[in-house]
């Protein structure tokens, strides 16, 4: 029970909560006292650096540039006055040189001591030097203009005597308004010089004071501050054990307990602390008991996914949720969480014989309670499916040998009794036209016979004949014994690719069906047949591919159907009958065509072949 239950209207004081505010308080006014008078501090010394750097250093340069063209004019001033020149050409342009010089330099101070008032607001002393500074530099420009004047009225009377170009009057005037001129440049460099020097004491005595106080504040606030904190670590001192027993409980030891003593904030939270620590232990112990139930059940269903042969999706979006290993195993990308995109867009219901590239399953998709996700069992029924397929045929093809069977057997004494009066008449006709008749009908009934026999062969089925040998080997055999025909009927047939090893072959079945397929090309009116041999870990492949007419996709449906032929002579059993004996022994056929561009036989041969009775 918490301590506001344990006394109602009673709070305890909260001397800890209150102690540590003030310590702040008085740590923060101490802290931001220190920093006042630092900012003040370093504002006054910041507006006297920025007078001297943006006002009174650029024009004591001006000063300083005055002063040099003074000590030049004096110069030539002395030179003019020892030796009287013949001529006053040179003097006027170093007049002129100086009044320029002098014109710039006091246009420069002006535009300085504007700029330095414009920055901002300036002090009475500031205000007042600075307007001394311009009616100096007014001065200094008024002078100028005096000793202009001078010595233009010098340089006319010396242009009209040439005998005597130092007349006694203008130079005396001359020399005064130099005279003046030169102690208005010197008033501007004493009251320059003399503000920069007041400026720089002003502003190494406030980096000295601002160095004292903000020391003396900085060492108080310090002080203050660590007698508030030792103040503050006592207060807080209950506070460790606190501590430690909140990192027990987090390492799940929950029968440590907080002894409670005082009435203040740390007694407070020890009891609330104590409250905690039962209710985390109770629900702990809860929590342990459904993590095991938990488990065995996963357990279980973890056991009973992966005995189910099906696989089984449970999908929320496109994410994977829960996978088993047979649904890993159709479908890779199971395994790293995202569903396949075939099954992605599937409605829910059954789906039945789902073709998915080359494979075909049969799929369940069911929605899961609440419509939050969906549960997808699939299953790949290709092998069924194919040995359906396979029985399928064999059934068909052993009704067709049993008809061929017993049509035969009906057909052969028919034709045996042909065959002996179409002998005996032929030793009592003698008319020529009459004998060319008869020939006809033996030969006739001679190719009958023929057919008769093939088909009472087939009808007999033959069992797997398996021999060691390279199926090249094989087809260059069929080659070689059929070239002549095949170069007759136009076809040239290429071998491409590597030789694969030897392997159990059944040599015969190989061969007619081969011949078979060589034959068909020919009659559709292919001219060339490259033969590839493809080899993969389980898997010898011998692809036929023809540049004939190809088939159109309902042909190619049918084209190993039983009596499906599109040749006038053809019976439609050489494939059907060659594809039987191959599956016979664990091999496959299979074509591809395309309408107008040829077709493609494929031979597939186990590399572990098992052969099986004919059906």
């Amino acid at each position: 029970m918490s301590a506001s239950q344990d006394s109602p209207g009673a709070r305890p004081p909260r001397t800890i909560r209150t102690r540590i505010l003030l310590a702040f308080l008085l740590s923060l006014v101490a802290s931001a006292t220190a920093l006042g008078h630092s900012l003040l501090q370093l504002d006054s010394i910041g507006r006297n650096v920025s007078m001297l750097d943006r006002g009174y250093l650029p024009l004591a340069r001006v000063a300083a540039e005055l002063e040099t063209i003074s000590r030049q004019m004096d110069r030539e001033h002395d030179r003019l006055t020892r030796s009287p020149p013949t001529t006053v050409t040179g003097y006027r342009a170093n007049a002129d040189f100086y009044s320029g010089g002098i014109s710039d330099a006091v246009e420069r101070g002006q535009r300085i001591a504007n700029r330095l008032e414009r920055k901002g607001p300036l002090g009475s002393r500031d205000q007042a030097a600075l307007d001394e500074t311009r009616r100096l530099l007014q001065g200094v420009d008024e002078a100028r203009q005096g000793y202009d004047t001078a010595f233009a009225a010098w340089a006319n009377e010396a242009a009209q005597d040439g005998s005597s170009p130092t007349p006694g009057r203008t130079i005396a005037d001359l020399d005064g308004r130099r005279t003046q001129l030169i102690l208005r440049i010197s008033q501007l460099s004493q009251i320059v010089d003399g503000r920069i020097t007041l400026l720089s004491r002003l502003t190494a005595r406030a980096q000295a004071t601002a160095t004292r106080v903000s020391g003396a504040l900085a060492l108080l606030a310090v002080l203050l501050s660590g007698l508030l904190t030792a103040a503050a670590l006592v207060a807080l001192r209950p506070f460790g054990e606190l501590t430690a027993q909140v990192q027990r409980l987090a390492q799940g030891d929950y029968a440590g307990r907080l002894p409670i003593r005082g009435a203040d904030e740390v007694t407070l939270l020890a009891r609330e602390f104590n409250t905690m620590a039962e209710a985390v232990s109770e629900r702990d112990r809860r929590l342990s008991e459904r993590a095991r139930t938990l488990d065995v059940l996963t357990s279980q269903l973890r056991g009973i996914l992966d005995t189910i042969r099906a696989g089984l999706l449970v999908v929320d979006g496109n994410e994977v949720r829960i996978a088993n290993p047979a649904a890993e195993r159709l479908w890779p990308t199971a395994s790293e969480r995202f569903v396949p995109t075939s099954l992605s867009s599937l409605p829910v219901g059954r789906h039945e014989g789902l073709q998915i590239e080359d494979r075909l399953y049969d799929v369940d998709v069911v929605s899961l309670a609440g419509g939050e996700g969906r549960l997808i069992v699939g299953e790949d029924i290709t092998r069924r499916e194919s040995d359906r397929a396979r029985v399928a045929r064999s059934e068909r093809l052993a009704l067709v040998g049993q008809m061929l069977a017993q049509i035969t057997h009906e057909v052969r004494n028919p034709l045996n009794a042909m065959s002996l009066n179409a002998d005996l008449l032929s030793d009592e006709i003698e008319d020529p036209e009459q004998r060319a008749m008869l020939d006809t009908i033996s030969d006739e009934i001679r190719r009958l016979e023929q057919l008769t026999a093939r088909y009472l062969e087939l009808s007999r089925g033959r069992r797997p004949d398996l021999h060691l040998a390279s199926p090249r080997e094989v087809l260059e055999d069929v080659l070689s014994a059929d070239l002549s025909a095949l170069e007759q009927q136009g076809l040239n047939v290429r071998i491409l690719g590597e030789r694969p090893p030897p392997m159990e072959l059944d040599i015969d079945a190989l061969r007619r069906a081969v011949r078979n397929i060589l034959r068909n090309a020919a009659e559709a009116g292919a001219s060339t047949v490259d033969v590839r041999f493809v080899q993969d870990p389980e898997t010898v492949h011998i692809e036929l591919m023809d540049n004939g007419p190809g088939m159109a996709p309902d042909q190619l449906r049918r084209a190993f159907d039983p009596f499906f032929t599109t040749k006038a002579s053809g019976t439609g059993l050489g494939l059907a009958i060659s594809r039987q004996e191959l599956e016979d022994v664990g091999a496959g056929m299979s074509a591809r065509s395309t309408l107008g561009k040829g077709s493609r036989f494929s031979i597939h041969l186990p590399l572990e072949t098992t052969a099986s009775d004919p059906v």
